[in-house]
């Protein structure tokens, strides 16, 4: 894990290599510059894979669409993060 720590402040937030297209940006050449899309409905978390190269990992599986519980450890490329929801 990098240490780093991203807080999301509004429901929608997507992950990816590019500034233009991304609210949480990673500068891994492993990430698609739209990786993946984080989304709260109120009460619950879920991410999604936007069809990234490399896929997205949830508690090392790869995953298409999934919710998220805190804990969980998200993968995209190579950037590890701890989710904490």
């Amino acid at each position: 894990m990098t240490g780093d720590t991203y807080e999301l402040t509004s429901a929608r937030a997507t992950v990816g290599r590019e500034r233009s297209v991304a609210d949480v940006v990673l500068r891994d050449p492993n990430v698609s510059r739209r990786h993946a899309e984080l989304t709260f409905t109120g009460s619950d978390w879920s991410i999604e894979d936007l069809n990234s190269t490399n896929g997205t990992m949830v508690n090392n599986r790869r995953i298409t669409r999934c919710p998220l519980r805190n804990g969980d450890v998200l993968t995209f490329g190579l950037s590890t993060f701890e989710f904490r929801g």
